[in-house]
C-alpha cells in the first residue's frame, strides 16, 4: 500500500512539472545538437528553438532576439495573436525571415533568408504561452564562401590573389637570376682581368714610394716614426681634432696625392686576420660613421676573418682566395680608371674596380680591430721589408729620385721576421722575357 502510495505521488509530481514546462523530456544529446546551426553565405538558415512546445500546444507570443547585440532593438522576428509583427524589428532583418510552425511536433522554426556574414552569432528564443515563458539561445554559424553559392565577385578575388602570388614568385625568381647573374659577369671580368693585366714584374716599374699622413689617422692608431708601419693602439691619444682625421672609422691616408698616372705599392699584412687597404678619394667623409663604396668615393678590398675576402662594391663581393696573401700590392691607373689589388705571395690578381676618377686620390690603410687579439700585427708598406743586401738598389744619400724616394730608418721592432714567401728583385728580373732584359740593365729601381 505504502509502494503504491509512493509511486502516486511520483507520478502526480511529474505531471506537474510537465504541465508547467509544457514540454516533454528532451533527450540531452539532441537538444544540445539543435543550439548550434550552419547556413551558407547567401543561402536560407532555419534556426529551431531549442524551447520545446507541448504537441497542439498554441504559442501566445514567439519573439526572435539578437543575444548580444550593440544596437538598441534587438527584435528579430515577433509572432503574436497569430500573426508576424513587424514593430521593434532590426532594419537588417525585415522582409528577410519567417517563422515555421509544427504543432504536430511541437516545435518553432526561425527562417532567415539570405544569409549574410553579420548574421553569425548567438539568437534569443521567447516563447509565452498563458502566463508562462520560456527562453532559449541557439547560435547560428555562416560558412563563407558557400560551396553551393560564389558570387563572381569572390571568383574574381580567388583569381586576382591567386596571379599576384604567381607574380611574386616569379619576380622572386628573377631578382635571384639576376643577382646571380651579377655575381658571375662580376668573376669572369676579374678572370678576364687576370688575362688582361700586366704580370706583378711590369707593375714594379710604376712603384711609389707611400707613407702615411698622421694628420688623418684615427687618434688609436699609432705610426711609426718612419710613417710607414700603422697599428691599433688600446686607447685614445692627445691628437687634434682636426678636419682631416677619422673620428670613427680606424683608419689612416697615404700622404701622397695622385691625380693622373700609373702608381703602384704594396703592403705587408702577414698573419693579420682582417684588414682594408686601397684608394680613396680626397673628399672622402671623415668624421662619423663612413659607409665605403666607389659611390662614395672607395675603392677597398677587405679581409673580414679566415679566408674571407670582399670587395667593398654595391652589393659587396665575396670571394676565397687558393693561397692567403702576406702582401697585398695595389695598382692605380688614373687615366683608365682601374684600381686592381694581386696577391704578392702567389703572384695572382686578386680583383679589380673600373671607374672615372675626378680629383685627387689616395692611399688608404685600416688595420681593423684586434680580433680576439688575433689581428694586433700593424700593416706595413713593403718597401722597408727587404732585408737582405743583395735585393737593395744603394742610393747615395745626398740624391733624392723624381718620385720622392728616400733613404728612411725603420724601427726594428715594427717589422715582421722575414718571409721568404714575398719575391725578389732578381726573381722578377729572371723572369722578364729576353729581349726585355738589356733594356733595364743599370735601371734605378725605387727601394722595396
Amino acid at each position: 500500500m505504502e509502494m503504491a502510495s509512493s509511486c502516486g505521488s511520483r507520478l502526480s509530481s511529474c505531471l506537474v512539472t510537465l504541465v508547467f514546462l509544457q514540454l516533454p523530456v528532451p533527450v540531452s544529446g539532441r537538444r544540445d545538437a539543435g543550439k548550434f546551426h550552419l547556413a551558407p553565405l547567401g543561402g536560407t538558415a532555419e534556426l529551431l528553438c531549442p524551447v520545446s512546445l507541448w504537441p497542439v500546444t498554441e504559442p501566445k507570443e514567439v519573439r526572435w532576439l539578437r543575444s548580444p547585440h550593440p544596437q538598441r532593438s534587438q527584435v528579430v522576428h515577433v509572432f503574436r495573436d497569430k500573426k508576424d509583427w513587424d514593430e521593434d524589428v532590426m532594419p537588417e532583418y525585415k522582409g528577410r525571415t519567417a517563422l515555421v510552425r509544427d504543432p504536430q511536433e511541437g516545435s518553432v522554426t526561425l527562417q532567415i533568408r539570405d544569409v549574410r556574414l553579420e548574421d553569425r552569432g548567438p539568437y534569443r528564443c521567447l516563447i509565452q504561452i498563458g502566463n508562462l515563458s520560456r527562453e532559449d539561445t541557439v547560435t547560428l554559424q555562416v560558412a563563407a564562401p558557400s560551396p553551393k553559392r560564389v558570387s563572381s565577385l569572390e571568383v574574381a578575388l580567388i583569381v586576382t590573389l591567386s596571379v599576384l602570388g604567381l607574380l611574386i614568385m616569379v619576380c622572386l625568381w628573377l631578382i635571384w637570376k639576376q643577382r646571380r647573374s651579377k655575381e658571375n659577369l662580376l668573376s669572369d671580368h676579374a678572370r678576364e682581368k687576370d688575362l688582361a693585366f700586366p704580370k706583378l714584374t711590369s707593375l714594379w716599374l710604376s712603384a711609389v714610394v707611400v707613407t702615411l699622413d698622421p694628420d688623418t689617422a684615427h687618434p688609436k692608431l699609432i705610426l711609426s716614426e718612419d710613417r710607414k708601419c700603422v697599428r691599433l693602439g688600446d686607447r685614445r691619444q692627445p691628437v687634434p681634432d682636426n678636419p682631416e682625421r677619422f673620428d670613427f672609422v680606424v683608419s689612416v691616408l697615404g700622404a701622397e696625392y695622385f691625380t693622373a698616372g700609373c702608381h703602384y705599392w704594396e703592403v705587408y699584412v702577414g698573419d693579420k686576420t682582417k684588414w682594408i687597404l686601397g684608394v680613396c678619394s680626397e673628399s672622402v667623409s671623415r668624421k662619423g660613421k663612413v659607409t665605403a663604396s666607389p659611390a662614395n668615393g672607395h675603392w677597398l678590398v677587405r679581409q673580414s676573418g679566415g679566408n674571407k675576402y670582399e670587395a667593398l662594391t654595391s652589393p659587396q663581393v665575396s670571394f676565397h682566395l687558393k693561397e692567403p696573401p702576406r702582401c697585398v700590392g695595389v695598382f692605380l691607373d688614373y687615366e683608365a680608371g682601374v684600381v686592381s689589388f694581386y696577391n704578392v705571395t702567389d703572384k695572382s690578381h686578386i680583383f679589380t674596380f673600373t671607374d672615372s676618377f675626378s680629383g685627387p686620390l689616395r692611399p688608404f690603410f685600416e688595420p681593423c680591430l684586434h680580433d680576439g687579439g688575433k689581428n694586433t700585427a700593424p700593416l706595413v708598406i713593403c718597401s722597408e721589408l727587404q732585408k737582405s743586401e743583395e735585393l737593395v738598389v744603394p742610393k747615395p744619400e745626398e740624391k733624392r729620385h723624381a718620385n720622392g724616394d728616400v733613404s728612411l730608418k725603420v724601427n726594428p721592432s715594427l717589422l715582421p721576421a722575414p718571409d721568404t714567401e714575398l719575391f725578389s728583385l732578381r726573381d722578377m728580373t729572371l723572369s722578364l722575357p729576353s729581349d726585355l732584359g738589356p733594356a733595364l740593365q743599370g735601371l734605378k729601381v725605387p727601394s722595396f
